[in-house]
Order: structure tokens, then C-alpha cells, then sequence
């Protein structure tokens, strides 16, 4: 996780996946970044919030 925290930032506006730590996976855009928890825009368009705590991985598409 603070890993994540480092750089998630230079992510906002992307699409990315993330892998939580029960290894649920998401995917969507990410919409806001604060200090303790992401945002999300998923595929239906809804944002979701997470905590830093619960993102096992974060993958992003360097080609998109």
C-alpha cells in the first residue's frame, strides 16, 4: 500500500485495475485521489470508493 499511495496520483483520469485484498478485481477509470481512499468510475458508469488499505495491486494500460 505504500507503494500505491506513492504514485497512484499520476494515474487520475486512467483506466486502470485494481486487485483487492480478498482478490476481488475492478475495473474503471480513476476519478479522484485522496489520502486514504481512491475513487472509481466503473463500467456501468458508477463511482465507487475504496481504501488504500483494501488495493492488493493496481494494474494500468501504458498503451491506452
Amino acid at each position: 500500500p505504500a507503494q500505491i499511495r506513492e504514485r497512484i496520483h499520476a494515474f487520475a483520469g486512467k483506466k486502470i485495475n485494481i486487485v483487492l485484498t480478498d482478490n476481488t478485481a475492478m475495473t474503471g477509470v480513476l476519478v479522484q485521489v485522496t489520502e486514504n481512499e481512491i475513487m472509481l468510475q466503473n463500467m456501468r458508469l458508477k463511482n465507487v470508493t475504496y481504501s488504500l488499505n483494501t488495493i492488493a495491486e493496481l494494474y494500468f494500460d501504458t498503451l491506452a
